[in-house]
């Protein structure tokens, strides 16, 4: 590499030192950037309009428009929708999608890096948000501790629009469904593994979008684990066929690593989807899942990522549990819809509109 730097900074007419000592600076400007804002949170904006310069392109495309709302969907798209709605005199409302100040905080590179811009964009923008709404309980007394929000974030869960799914009363095979992103992080290495001490009726299937290269890597893991016989990866369904695919499934399976608050209170809706679908839960023990599991009877719990745990809770099930939790998971998305989740929210927006208009 060194030898074709050096080749390239001749052809170029600059000596490969002086290369890298402009790339070197260039990094030095670049973590001071991110830096700032810890002692200048005003700076958080100005390094966010320099980190992608699609962010600009969207706000381009959003300059015409007049709206009532101006929703932004993840920190990313925060400072965006705030100055439209400053421009246009509209309401903004702001929807975590995630919690982003603890999104890769056991990433140390991302701690150090990106978490100060993300914070101080969330801590300056929030200030101008008629309505802040979140998808669990624990990100939204998360955010309220972190910003010191007078108003608690609005809890609106992230559910699909219901659609009423027929009861399959489980077969001899018994059919264990992962759906979603496949990529790190997810404990999809975990569950492969723990396919070896599953009992023989039980199979696997992991369904979703994924790089080449961890789709390789999940591959060999199916051979290591000696599960090729049991584990099928296959490529994802339209997201309006999610719930329909599903319901040819037994049982939900969702291992999340517990190594931030970001998956500690997370509330995916692939669990929603998967109640929808009325399947049996099998998730991690983690506050927010585990609530609405214990609410409402959907599954069972496990704790941890290792393997042998993962595979004990699906050991514990059999075909008469399953079917019940199948059964109750299909009540239970009568409330779990994004029909009932909305009233609230749309409610709340059309009263802002109807301020906003009178001033």
């Amino acid at each position: 590499m060194a030898r074709i730097s050096k080749a390239v900074a001749r052809r170029s007419g600059l000596s490969w030192a002086k290369k890298q000592g402009i790339r070197r600076l260039g990094q030095m400007r670049y973590m001071v950037r991110m830096q700032a804002p810890r002692l200048f949170p005003k700076a958080g904006e100005t390094a966010f309009w320099r980190l992608n310069s699609r962010f600009d392109d969207l706000y381009q495309l959003g300059a015409d428009r007049k709206p009532d709302i101006w929703l932004a969907n993840d920190w990313t798209a925060l400072p965006i929708a705030r100055r439209l709605a400053r421009e246009h005199g509209a309401v903004l409302v702001y929807d975590t999608h995630e919690l982003a100040a603890d999104e890769y905080t056991e990433r140390l590179r991302w701690r150090l890096l990106h978490r100060p811009v993300t914070v101080a964009v969330e801590r300056e923008c929030m200030k101008e948000a008629a309505l802040v709404t979140c998808v669990s309980d624990g990100i939204a007394d998360r955010l309220q501790e972190l910003y010191r929000l007078r108003k608690r974030p609005l809890v609106i869960r992230n559910t699909p629009t219901y659609q009423e799914m027929p009861f399959r009363p489980t077969g001899e095979r018994i059919e264990v469904l992962y759906h979603g992103i496949v990529s790190p992080g997810r404990g999809l290495e975990e569950c492969i593994h723990s396919v070896a001490a599953w009992r023989p009726e039980f199979s696997l299937t992991i369904r979703g979008p994924s790089s080449e290269e961890y789709k390789a890597r999940l591959e060999n893991a199916i051979v290591s684990a000696g599960v090729a016989e049991r584990v099928k990866l296959v490529p994802p369904v339209a997201m309006v066929d999610l719930v329909r695919e599903a319901n040819a499934f037994d049982v939900g399976l969702f291992a999340l690593p517990d190594h931030s608050r970001h998956n500690r209170f997370a509330l995916p809706n692939k669990f929603f989807e998967y109640t929808m679908a009325g399947l049996a839960l099998c998730v991690s023990d983690l506050p927010e899942m585990a609530r609405l599991v214990k609410e409402h009877e959907l599954g069972v719990l496990f704790s941890g990522m290792d393997p042998a745990v993962i595979a004990a809770a699906i050991n514990s099930l059999d075909r008469a549990s399953i079917d019940r939790y199948k059964r109750l998971s299909l009540e239970a998305a009568r409330q779990l819809n994004w029909q009932k989740e909305s009233e609230t929210l749309v409610s709340l927006c059309a009263k802002l509109v109807g301020a906003n208009r009178k001033t």
